[in-house]
């Protein structure tokens, strides 16, 4: 059964922030881009990368109760506005209400791209690393410094997280955090 992609703004029943032709336009000129290819897989990442950026907490609040997405929102701040002191209302530190931010619909392109190029692995699943500091496989071991971390989650994709960390509640970006040796 073909997928349906549904991204009108504030829709109940939306599952992206994009449409395919969206996605196709920004990653047309985007490099190392070879795994955004066929229909079906294109929209299925798309769907993904959508449910992993709604569930996080972001600033503001949902416009509508009906939404099914976390954007558009009220009173969300815009961190692309150039300068604060040109601005005549206050209404023009906001996103508009009906707006999806072009952070987020880039954020969602970026993450669904790395689903496609990710293939089978689960890249929502935990690291199943986690924790190790030994491994050995026949005359192969290998031991990890301490204290390396590997980043988790959204951390993973540093491209999608500096798009969206602006956007997101403060008190939400304390686990996506990355930590770097």
């Amino acid at each position: 059964m073909p997928i349906t992609i549904v991204e009108t703004v504030g829709s109940g029943s939306a599952n992206s922030f994009v449409s395919v032709a969206e996605a196709d336009a920004y990653l047309g000129a985007r490099l190392n881009s070879s795994a955004w290819t066929g229909t079906e897989p294109k929209k299925i990442a798309l769907i993904e990368a959508t449910r992993e950026l709604t569930r996080l907490v972001y600033q503001g609040y949902r416009t509508d109760d009906v939404q099914a997405l976390a954007f558009p929102r009220t009173y969300c701040p815009n961190p692309d506005i150039p300068s604060i002191t040109a601005l005549t209302d206050t209404a023009d530190v906001y996103f508009a209400d009906d707006e999806i931010p072009t952070r987020i619909k880039e954020a969602q392109i970026e993450l669904a791209l790395e689903f496609l190029k990710a293939g089978t692995t689960d890249l929502a699943a935990l690291d199943g690393t986690i924790g190790i500091v030994r491994e050995k496989v026949g005359p192969l071991e290998t031991e990890f410094a301490q204290p390396y971390q590997r980043a988790q989650g959204l951390a993973r994709f540093p491209r999608v997280l500096d798009l969206i960390a602006p956007l997101l509640d403060s008190t939400a970006t304390s686990g996506l955090e990355v930590v770097r040796m």
